[in-house]
C-alpha cells in the first residue's frame, strides 16, 4: 500500500499538462454552479428509472460523452441524492469521462418503504449492493468502456460490498472516506449495536434510531460533514427545494444492516476478492466513520494508495478550496494511470 497526506494550506499539487479541469472557485460558488456548471451539466444530462430485482423503481441519472476516456459510476452517501454531485461530475465530464448515478433505494427520486420521507431505511445493504449490480449492467456497461466506481461514505461500504461479490465489473475503484464501519457517540460501538438490535427485534425498526432525526430547513453548517460553508448551503438548498431530497435520519433497521455490512466488508477473505488498484481517502476529522477501521481495509488490499486529508471532515470534496483542489488530483492522476 501507498500513500499521502495533505493538510490545509499544503503547498503539494500533483496537476499534471494532462488534466485540464476549469475548478469552481469557492467566493460566487453558487452563482457559478447555476450560471455555467448546471448549464453544461444540462447538455449531457439524461434521467430515466429502471425496475430492481424486488419491484422497487430505481431513479437515476446519465452523463455520456462521445469517445469517453471511461465509466464512472458514482455510489452516494447516506441522506444524498443526485444533485449533491453536481461538482463533482462537471469536472469529470470535462476530464473527458461518462458519469452515472443512480439513487440508492430510499434516497431522493428512488422508491422507498416508508411514508416518512425524512427517514432512511433499508432491511438489508444487500439490497443496495443488488440494486447497483442491475443499473450497472443494465444501464452502464452498454456503454462499453473502462469501469471506474467512485463511492462515498455509506456508498463506501455498498461499492466495497460490490467489489467483493462482483470483482469483475470495475478495472478501478475510489472510495472516498467509505464507511467500512460506523462512528457512533455516547456508547462504545458494541453497546450501540446491540441496543439497536434490540429495538428492531422489540418492532421498533422503522423508528429513528437513538440520536436521529428529521431534516431541518435551517442550515447547520457548524454539524455539518462540510468545511466550505458555500458548497454546503448550495447543496442545503437543494434539499430545501425537492421534499424527496431530505433524507435525513437512520432507522433501527439500517443501523442493524450498516453493522452486518461491516462484519462482511472487513473480514480478511472477502478483503482479498478485491484485486484492482483501489484509491482510498480518509479525513482527519471525520466524525460518521471510523478512520482506524478505514486504514485497516486499506492495509489488506492487495493493490490500494491510502491518502489523508488531515484537516478535513468527512465530505473532503466539500473542505476548504485547497483541500477540494488536491482530492479531486489525486483522483485524476489515479485515473491517468496506467
Amino acid at each position: 500500500m501507498t500513500g499521502a497526506a495533505y493538510q490545509e494550506g499544503s503547498e503539494q499539487s500533483i496537476m499534471t499538462e494532462k488534466i485540464n479541469i476549469e475548478y469552481v472557485q469557492e467566493t460566487g460558488f453558487r452563482e457559478r454552479m447555476e450560471k455555467v456548471s448546471e448549464t453544461y451539466l444540462k447538455k449531457y444530462r439524461r434521467r430515466g428509472r429502471f425496475t430492481s430485482y424486488d419491484g422497487t423503481r430505481i431513479f437515476y441519472v446519465t452523463y455520456i460523452r462521445k469517445n469517453a476516456k471511461g465509466n464512472i459510476v458514482i455510489s452516494h452517501g447516506f441522506s444524498e441524492f443526485a444533485e449533491k454531485y453536481d461538482e463533482m461530475i462537471y469536472y469529470f465530464l470535462q476530464a473527458g469521462y461518462s458519469v452515472f448515478l443512480a439513487e440508492h433505494r430510499g434516497h431522493g427520486r428512488s422508491e422507498r418503504r416508508l411514508s416518512n420521507m425524512d427517514k432512511v431505511y433499508v432491511e438489508s445493504f444487500a439490497q443496495y449492493v443488488r440494486d447497483l449490480h442491475i443499473f450497472v449492467n443494465k444501464i452502464v456497461k452498454p456503454h462499453q468502456n473502462e469501469m471506474i466506481l467512485f463511492a462515498h461514505s455509506m456508498g463506501g461500504a455498498i461499492g466495497a460490498l460490490y467489489l467483493q461479490r462482483y470483482p469483475g465489473d470495475f478495472q478501478k475503484a475510489i472510495l472516498s472516506a467509505p464507511m467500512i464501519q460506523m462512528k457512533v457517540r455516547g456508547l462504545p460501538y458494541p453497546a450501540a449495536m446491540m441496543i439497536a438490535r434490540i429495538c428492531k427485534c422489540l418492532g421498533f425498526g422503522k423508528a429513528y434510531a437513538a440520536g436521529q432525526h428529521g431534516f431541518s430547513m435551517k442550515p447547520k453548517f457548524e454539524r455539518s460533514s462540510c468545511l466550505s460553508e458555500e458548497r454546503y448551503l448550495y447543496a442545503h438548498g437543494k434539499r430545501k427545494a425537492n421534499k424527496r431530497c431530505r433524507t435525513n435520519g437512520a432507522c433501527y433497521s439500517w443501523v442493524c444492516a450498516a453493522q452486518t455490512a461491516a462484519v462482511f466488508v472487513q473480514a480478511s477473505e472477502n478483503i482479498q476478492k478485491i484485486d484492482i488498484p483501489v484509491l482510498v481517502f480518509a479525513a482527519g476529522r471525520d466524525h460518521m466513520v471510523n478512520t482506524d477501521e478505514i486504514c485497516r481495509f486499506a492495509g489488506k488490499l492487495k493493490n490500494a494508495r491510502l491518502v489523508w486529508f488531515l484537516d478535513a471532515k468527512h465530505e473532503i470534496f466539500n473542505a476548504k478550496e485547497r483541500s477540494s483542489m488536491q482530492f479531486f488530483e489525486e483522483i485524476f492522476l489515479f485515473l491517468l494511470e496506467g
